[in-house]
């Protein structure tokens, strides 16, 4: 028993437990050849997890996951982090292998003396290769990843009555129609469309009238909020969504509310500012916009802003396709938004189909223009730059050898598994996606750093 050699190389190798790197050397078995694999296999295009296959001496229990007299007791749990290095003839160490021990295996030999652990180790490959299901569609994931208030995808498939609410678990938004009824005004579950990039939507179809209406759950203190709404097809006369406050409804204390109206008829978005009261109610126009370019079968976004000022008024802001078209002040004050409401065919039935999806409440929104990015799928987003995106998106280590900015632009991105799109995106560039030798990362090879490197 000794330090694990490989030729004449001394080989380290470590765990991680407790919280920092323990070195276990001395109880990797020499009785074995230490061979760590990695790269490409069999003319495969793709490279494969790394591999390594040592024997740990464990005759004293010493890595016994159910040893209570283990100083590694509890400790020792799948996916344990595990590297090994080399000693170079210059005395440095250099880094062969960064991967996880997927299992603590114990043997025995028929004696019972000679007791070991055939571990096998892996590279972050094998985890991030494990499993069928495909990633959420480009604006799901930038949504998520942003923590909305309240969040109604409307992606619920063709089975559905209702849209789950998925930032929080509060009120799904129900449909009924305008007089009331729960079958007068059912949208197309799951057969709306924004894009063949993004997921199944609700459709609202033609000749139909209706409400998509949601109760949010309190937010005391809120000093702004910010409500996206995304769409694609035609529609009709004033298609609007509607938020309000937590307004009594009473003279004294009226409902407010903000209205975005998108009217086909007359090319024509207004956002509209709503006061109801027992008695007493008006309505007046804070923004229109002309010829706004959203009547047609492209994915459009919507996007109304409004934020306290000074406790008096409400500073409000209306975008459309990540743009910020107006801006202004309505001499209310702001309150919590109490609950929200779509309205198709308002004034008059559907006059051609539409779809609508992604109904989101902000506090903290994103930047409207990297949404309206997500909504078209990153259409030409640089190949590097999209590696870089969806490991940041899936939370893996990234290492670059070369410059991202170099690298060509791509179609919008379309739903599959994480490792498919990072190839998908290699392939674009003719770069290579592999495991990085130093750490529990991926690392990202780019097409010109591989030209006229050093022999």
């Amino acid at each position: 028993m000794g330090p694990a050699r490989m030729g004449l190389l001394r080989i380290r190798t470590e765990i991680f437990v407790g919280g920092e790197w323990v070195d276990i050397s001395l109880h990797v078995l020499n009785r074995q050849k230490l061979d760590i694999s990695w790269g490409r296999k069999d003319y495969s295009s793709r490279v494969a997890h790394t591999r390594c296959r040592p024997q740990i001496n464990n005759r004293g229990g010493l890595y016994s996951t159910r040893n209570p007299y283990s100083p590694y007791y509890g400790q020792l749990s799948q996916n344990t982090p595990v590297r090994q290095s080399v000693q170079l003839p210059d005395g440095t160490w250099e880094y062969l292998h960064h991967g996880e021990i997927a299992s603590w295996p114990a043997r025995w030999d028929l004696s019972g003396n000679d007791a070991y652990m055939p571990i096998q180790t892996a590279g972050i490959l094998r985890r991030l290769g494990q499993g069928t299901k495909a990633l959420k569609d480009a604006l799901r994931r930038h949504i998520d990843a942003h923590q909305p208030l309240a969040y109604w995808p409307l992606t619920d498939g063709e089975t559905a009555r209702e849209g789950s609410e998925t930032a929080s678990g509060g009120q799904p938004i129900r449909a009924k129609g305008t007089a009331g009824s729960f079958f007068q005004g059912q949208p197309d579950w799951g057969q709306g469309r924004l894009s063949p990039w993004l997921d199944p939507v609700v459709s609202l179809p033609a000749n139909t009238e209706g409400n998509l209406t949601a109760r949010v759950r309190q937010q005391p203190g809120t000093t702004t909020w910010t409500i996206d709404l995304f769409r694609a097809g035609i529609g009709g006369e004033d298609d609007d969504l509607t938020v309000f406050d937590t307004g009594a409804g009473s003279d004294t204390n009226p409902v407010i509310a903000f209205l975005l109206s998108a009217n086909h008829d007359t090319d024509v978005v207004e956002l509209l500012a709503l006061s109801s009261g027992e008695t007493t109610s008006s309505i007046g126009v804070l923004a229109t916009v002309n010829d706004p370019g959203i009547f047609d079968q492209s994915p459009h976004m919507l996007r109304v802003t409004a934020t306290d000022n000074a406790g008096s008024s409400i500073d409000w802001e209306l975008f459309i396709d990540g743009v910020s078209v107006d801006s202004g002040n309505h001499a209310v004050p702001l309150r919590p938004v109490s609950r929200i409401r779509y309205r198709w065919g308002a004034f008059a039935s559907m006059t051609e189909a539409m779809s609508i999806g992604h109904l989101t409440l902000w506090e903290t929104p994103p930047d409207a223009a990297a949404t309206y990015t997500a909504l078209l799928g990153h259409q030409r987003e640089l190949a590097g730059r999209r590696i870089e995106r969806l490991c940041a998106e899936q939370g893996v280590p990234l290492t670059v050898h070369g410059d991202l900015d170099q690298t060509p632009a791509m179609g919008p991105q379309k739903a599959g598994k994480f490792l498919d799109l990072l190839h998908t995106a290699a392939d674009v560039d003719g770069g290579i996606v592999y495991e990085a030798r130093d750490s529990f990362a991926l690392a990202y090879r780019t097409r010109r750093s591989k030209y006229n490197q050093g022999l």
